[in-house]
């Protein structure tokens, strides 16, 4: 079983969000002497970022959006000269400011969301050669763009690239080690490069960060089959069967339990 391709379709994603929260202090222009300001404002400048207003938005959620801070709403809805009195008007538009280098970064993961956005579904439709051109796209726009890396890698794993997906994998595992999803396609990788052995410890790692990891359990029980270990393959697919007693992969789980107690 290969890994799922991972799916994100909101542009505010964590890369700009931990660059939002960067640049708070820059974009807030705050009293100080110890007193709680009154207000906020956001700094002068003309440049920043085009957002269109979707359904149900508000000013603040806005705000936290860029900025990660609801406080800016008002100030945010004073520089459009909104009224904060009156709700916001769908499909209009209004300016969020950052100076000129923060407004590059952002535009530069905009675009890079772009490109992981049409690689990932690509990628859900199977079209995994040309998902893997606009992957490679988002991450040499965004080298941080950790989402794009992980999806590249489990694209090259679909189509049999399992060293190239390993490379990437490793590091994300050594960059996060308590994410269970990297330590599973990382033993996907190796399994497809037939190292089996280090293949179950990774599945096993991830099992141990979420004992309800479908994809650890089954790719674990195949491959305790495949490496001719019955006792540990039937185990591992009954537990399979405990967290995922009705799907189709539960009835391969089945199949497979069935060939076992022929032998």
């Amino acid at each position: 079983m290969l890994s799922r391709i991972h799916s994100r379709t909101d542009l505010s994603i964590r890369a700009l969000s931990l660059l939002a929260a960067l640049l708070i202090t820059i974009a807030l222009l705050a009293g100080s002497c110890g007193k709680t300001p009154q207000t906020y404002r956001i700094f002068a400048g003309k440049e920043g970022y085009t957002h269109m207003i979707s359904e149900g938005e508000t000013l603040e959620a806005i705000a936290v959006k860029y900025y990660q801070d609801t406080r800016l709403g008002p100030a945010l809805g004073e520089y459009n000269g909104l009224d904060p009195t009156e709700p916001l008007v769908v499909g209009t538009t209004l300016l969020v400011p950052f100076d000129r280098s923060e407004l590059q970064e952002i535009q530069t993961l905009h675009e890079a969301n772009v490109l992981y956005n049409k690689g990932t579904m690509l990628a859900r439709t199977g079209q995994y050669e040309e998902a893997i051109r606009y992957l490679e796209a988002a991450v040499a726009d965004s080298p941080a763009h950790i989402d794009a890396w992980y999806n590249l890698a489990l694209a090259y794993n679909k189509l049999g690239k399992y060293e190239m997906a390993r490379d990437i994998l490793q590091k994300l595992v050594n960059s996060f080690p308590a994410d269970a999803a990297y330590h599973y396609g990382l033993g996907a990788s190796l399994r497809g490069l037939s190292r089996d052995k280090d293949s179950v410890k990774q599945f096993k790692k991830a099992l141990e960060m979420d004992p309800e990891h479908r994809e650890a359990q089954y790719a674990l029980a195949l491959t305790y089959q495949v490496m001719g270990k019955r006792k540990k393959a039937t185990r591992e697919w009954q537990r399979y069967l405990e967290i995922d007693p009705d799907s189709a992969w539960s009835e391969e789980a089945r199949l497979h339990l069935k060939q076992l107690e022929r032998r």
